[in-house]
């Protein structure tokens, strides 16, 4: 029986359950590069030698960064948590009331793990508000053995905390493999906002077109969107795959639908 690989965090629209229709487009033996990187799911599972990873979610940041650092003293603050309404929402008033810490990391960590569908969702004043999700079936803590070895493989990577297109800029990668998966956007569908009131939008879209187009000259680029005539348009002279994911409808593992989305890949 297959056993699934275990990962640090949870995120909507992690690419873990299509991995083996995406990674055959990657090369995991260049340094690896991921300026959207939500929950690292290839990160995590390929152990890249060397890897930049960046994301707008300072806290996810801080997270990684902790988790490398001071693994034994999160897990600690993690561990002592007990999963239930009441205690989530006491974490979840703290979380949002503390500077960044180790505490917080572990607030996170835990939150994450007990959240509603792994959804990371702030209101207009940037608070963290997703609901208690762990009624039915609570997901089993990491151990420290676990904590432990995500710190070793964190050891290979630079962290950054900035708009794609200026990491990009700032990094200016050559050789490398650069897989993109942004937040989604088009015209032809409501898309779920996660991230409070900045929603990636046609003009992000849009620069991630040129920084796609400028990277592909001396790397590998890989880029993942949902099929949409935006995309079609801005992609459509790179190379466009298709691949098939499983999404619960609303948020509920018993109501499931297939979708198709987009691979676009340029370079070499």
């Amino acid at each position: 029986m297959h056993q699934e690989k275990i990962k640090p965090l949870r995120w909507a629209g992690s690419k873990s359950n299509v991995a083996q229709q995406i990674t055959g487009f990657l090369d995991f033996s260049r340094q690896y590069v991921e300026p959207f990187c939500g929950s690292a799911a290839f990160f995590f599972d390929k152990k890249p030698k060397k890897a930049v990873l960046n994301d707008l979610n300072h806290p996810l940041i801080c997270c990684y960064e902790d988790l490398r650092k001071n693994p034994i003293r999160l897990w600690e603050i993690y561990n002592e948590i007990e999963i239930d309404p009441q205690s989530y929402y006491n974490v979840r008033e703290m979380f949002n009331d503390i500077p960044p810490s180790v505490e917080r990391s572990a607030y996170f960590l835990y939150l994450n793990h007990y959240c509603f569908n792994g959804i990371y969702r702030t209101n207009l004043k940037g608070r963290f508000n997703t609901p208690f999700g762990a009624s039915n079936k609570a997901k089993a803590k990491l151990s420290l053995s676990d904590v432990v070895e995500f710190s070793n493989v964190l050891e290979s990577c630079e962290f950054y905390n900035l708009d794609f297109e200026q990491f990009l800029s700032e990094i200016n990668p050559e050789g490398a493999c650069i897989y993109m998966d942004p937040p989604y956007f088009t015209s032809e569908a409501r898309v779920f906002g996660e991230y409070g009131e900045k929603i990636f939008g046609i003009r992000d879209l849009i620069r991630l077109r040129d920084a796609a187009d400028r990277l592909s000259k001396n790397n590998i680029v890989a880029v993942s969107y949902r099929d949409c005539g935006e995309f079609r348009e801005l992609f459509g002279h790179m190379h466009i795959s298709e691949i098939t994911v499983t999404r619960n409808v609303g948020g509920f593992s018993g109501r499931r639908k297939r979708e198709v989305e987009l691979l676009a890949r340029a370079g070499e």
